[in-house]
């Protein structure tokens, strides 16, 4: 529950700042976070945490138990 109270009025807060900022604040966010996709950094990262996932994922898909992918053919 707190959590959900913790979202819900992170994402009012988000709103009211962002429609008090205006249309310039915006195009200068988007600027800023279109920079960082194309830095090195960004790139860097990326690749770390698709590295970090495809670590984490099976092997082999009889890891999965035969009742669930019965049920996800249906």
């Amino acid at each position: 529950m707190k959590f959900r109270f913790g979202l819900v009025v992170g994402f009012g807060l988000g709103y009211y700042l962002g429609a008090r900022a205006g249309r310039a604040r915006y195009e200068q966010m988007r600027r800023r976070l279109e920079r960082l996709r194309d830095s090195r950094l960004f790139d860097r990262l990326q690749a770390a945490v698709e590295l970090g996932v495809e670590r984490m994922r099976p092997e082999e898909p009889s890891d999965i138990p035969l009742h669930l992918v019965d049920q996800a053919a249906r």
